[in-house]
């Protein structure tokens, strides 16, 4: 099997991320050729303007909502139900890692019985003062 260097692997990445930041440009100038297509258009332009007028009266008629007791009562708990899950799937996580690592196997029998792979994630971020 052939594997890389660390220096090859770094290489590539490299490689890797100013090929997809050079796509995320390509795709920006695609994106804004369309916008101004539309915006051009003297129908399509009237009718968001009409749009942006009927979301303004409906964004006012959500506040309005979203200010009675019972709806502030339920975006509370629902927040800390999202919360509540966040610590939940990073728990879990951390048990499939050490789950992977003492039975040396990616794949997990569910409370089903139906059989589950253990998928590692991995995200490139930057680097900052907050994630040492």
């Amino acid at each position: 099997m052939n594997t890389l260097s660390q220096i090859e692997l770094s290489s590539l990445i490299n490689d890797y991320v100013k090929t997809i930041d050079d796509l995320k440009d390509k795709i920006k100038v695609q994106r804004q050729m369309v916008k101004d297509a539309l915006e051009g258009d003297k129908d399509y332009h009237d009718k968001a303007e009409q749009v942006k007028a009927l979301n303004k009266e409906k964004n006012a008629i959500k506040q309005k909502i979203m200010k009675q007791p019972a709806v502030e009562t339920a975006v509370a708990k629902m927040k800390e139900l999202q919360t509540e899950l966040r610590d939940m799937d990073d728990k879990l996580s951390g048990y499939l890692q050490e789950y992977q690592r003492v039975s040396g196997t990616n794949v997990i029998e569910g409370a089903d019985g139906e059989m589950q792979q253990i998928v590692p994630v991995y995200r490139l971020v930057k680097k900052s003062k907050y994630n040492p």
